[in-house]
C-alpha cells in the first residue's frame, strides 16, 4: 500500500487520491465536503503560488484555492503507484 504524503509534497500537475481530512480544522473540513473533497476524492495540484501565497487544487471540475499551511495538512495517496 502506497505511504501517504501532504499534498504540497506531490509535483505539480499529478494526480492524487485525497486520504485524509482529519487533520484540518472543523470549519474547514465542513466547507470542503460541502464542496465534495470528501476523503477518497481525486484532486491534482494545478499551482502553487510564490512567496506563500494560495495553492489551487482541481478536484470534480472545480479549481479551489487554500492557504500552504491547509494544505500541508491534507493526506494524500499518489495514484501514479
Amino acid at each position: 500500500m502506497p505511504e501517504c504524503i501532504s499534498l504540497l509534497r506531490t509535483p505539480l500537475g499529478q494526480t492524487v487520491r485525497l486520504q485524509s481530512l482529519a487533520p484540518l480544522h472543523p470549519s474547514l473540513r465542513r466547507r470542503l465536503t460541502d464542496m465534495g473533497i470528501n476523503e477518497g476524492s481525486i484532486i491534482r495540484l494545478k499551482k502553487i503560488s510564490l512567496l506563500g501565497g494560495p495553492i489551487v487544487i482541481e478536484c470534480n471540475g472545480q479549481l479551489v484555492g487554500l492557504r500552504q499551511n491547509q494544505v500541508k495538512q491534507l493526506e494524500v495517496v499518489p495514484t501514479w503507484t
